[in-house]
């Protein structure tokens, strides 16, 4: 069951290799993927969420579908990823509970340099059931 979604920027190369990134460890398949700038992200990103759209960083969405969905930014998105994902990933997402701000420091650098980088973006980035608009 898909439970959770990561928005990403679809214009970034490596958010897509991110995204295969997850895919591939996601073995049971419960996230979903969307693009910050596609019709999901604008349908969920209102009220107290509009300013994320702002921040053009990684979203994870838990619960995507609940009332109750909790939204999480930048490495805090990443670790909570990888506790969720479990498998053995799950030792990575531990650090998920401590302050953000440490992981933020060098989310931050990667994310302003992103562009930078000279990566391929990639044809296909998975199964189509895996992307919403």
């Amino acid at each position: 069951m898909r439970e959770h979604l990561i928005l990403f920027d679809s214009e970034c190369p490596l958010c897509h290799r991110s995204v295969e990134h997850v895919i591939e460890i996601d073995v049971h398949k419960r996230f979903v993927f969307a693009p910050l700038n596609g019709e999901t992200a604008s349908e969920l990103l209102v009220g107290p969420q509009k300013d994320l759209k702002k921040e053009n960083t990684l979203i994870l969405v838990e619960e995507y579908q609940s009332t109750e969905r909790t939204f999480r930014i930048r490495s805090n998105a990443i670790l909570r990823m990888y506790w969720l994902v479990g498998n053995g990933w799950g030792l990575v997402g531990v650090l998920s509970f401590l302050p953000a701000c440490i992981g933020d420091v060098f989310y931050r650098c990667v994310a302003n340099h992103r562009h930078q980088f000279k990566l391929k973006m990639p044809r296909e980035l998975g199964p189509k059931d895996r992307f919403l608009p």
